[in-house]
């Protein structure tokens, strides 16, 4: 599942993107998102459930829409997250600072098993400590493997559950704001 090899084409990798959104409209905004990225794809589409989470970050924020999609991928992971950041600009992500609310946010997760430091960082730093991530990613990848611990989503999680017990979530159903 990490790798693809075709004759004369580029590897494929597989990636996992983190999608969010506390704005109204939520729901679309998600689907606007989603289109963006299906337009790199390059086959094995999977998305999870939406869900809405309480905020992390400043007091005063909305819930958040939250889902990860996955797919193969031909690029570099630097011209993956300049695409991802170059979406939610025109998706219309406007600058209000770290962990405030947002319009879109698209994360770049897990590129292959590759290991990155600085820009991107890959895997994502905050992926073992956010249930907003681990959940959903459970969802489409429980079997998928953090290349820098060796432990599944499904573990990840399981350790994140028993260290701080369930937040509430919800499954969306429908076009909600």
């Amino acid at each position: 599942m990490l790798n693809i090899y075709i004759k004369g084409v580029e590897s494929l990798d597989r990636v996992f993107i983190a999608l969010g959104s506390n704005l109204a409209p939520r729901s679309s905004r998600l689907a606007e998102g989603r289109d963006m990225l299906r337009r790199i794809a390059k086959g094995g589409w999977l998305e999870s459930p939406i869900y809405e989470t309480p905020p992390v970050g400043p007091e005063g924020q909305g819930p958040y829409f939250n889902q990860v999609v996955s797919f193969w991928y031909s690029g570099t992971p630097t011209r993956l997250l300049y695409y991802l950041k170059g979406a939610e600009l025109l998706l219309g992500r406007k600058p209000r600072g770290h962990w405030n609310s947002r319009e879109i946010d698209l994360d770049l997760l897990y590129y292959g098993n590759r290991v990155t430091t600085g820009r991107p960082t890959i895997p994502h730093e905050q992926v073992p400590c956010r249930q907003f991530v681990l959940v959903p990613l459970n969802d489409i990848g429980p079997d998928w493997r953090d290349p820098l611990s060796g432990k599944t989503v499904k573990d990840m999680l399981a350790d994140l559950l028993s260290r701080e017990g369930k937040i509430p979530f919800r499954t969306v159903t429908g076009e909600e704001s």
